[in-house]
């Protein structure tokens, strides 16, 4: 498992692109922080509003830099997974949720997770983040 504590978030203004193709996909059943694992947590917005479920992250191994949170979003009329950037995040361990800076209006702007984009995080990925700088 790899742990978020102790990361940096950077915002990506722009779409995952050629140039971010060392990014790779962690499960949240793979992430640990202040809890064993992150599976389950709910991804709350500013005003405390559910946007859905924590489904993973999207990390730069050799940058140790979390970039994106990937949100199971479950609405009304539609369920997919999107890309939140990640400017800053708070854990709520008592109610398992992470809270964004982030307004539930603004969902409409998020890029759709695409699994072809991003690899999944291997062993070779977190020996390059261990002995990265």
């Amino acid at each position: 498992m790899l742990p978020v504590e102790g990361m940096h978030a950077e915002l990506l203004h722009d779409e995952p692109s050629q140039e971010n193709a060392q990014l790779r996909y962690l499960s949240a059943t793979d992430v640990e922080g202040p809890l064993p694992t992150f599976e389950g947590f709910e991804v709350r917005d500013r005003q405390d509003r559910r946007i859905g479920k924590l489904d993973g992250i999207i990390i730069d191994p050799s940058e140790r830099r979390v970039r994106y949170l990937v949100v199971n979003e479950r609405t009304f009329v539609r369920r997919h997974r999107v890309l939140l950037p990640l400017e800053s995040a708070r854990v709520d361990a008592e109610r398992a949720a992470l809270h964004v800076d982030l307004d539930t209006d603004d969902l409409d702007d998020l890029q759709e997770f695409d699994t072809r984009r991003f690899p999944t995080f291997s062993d070779d990925d977190l020996i390059t983040a261990i002995f990265a700088r």
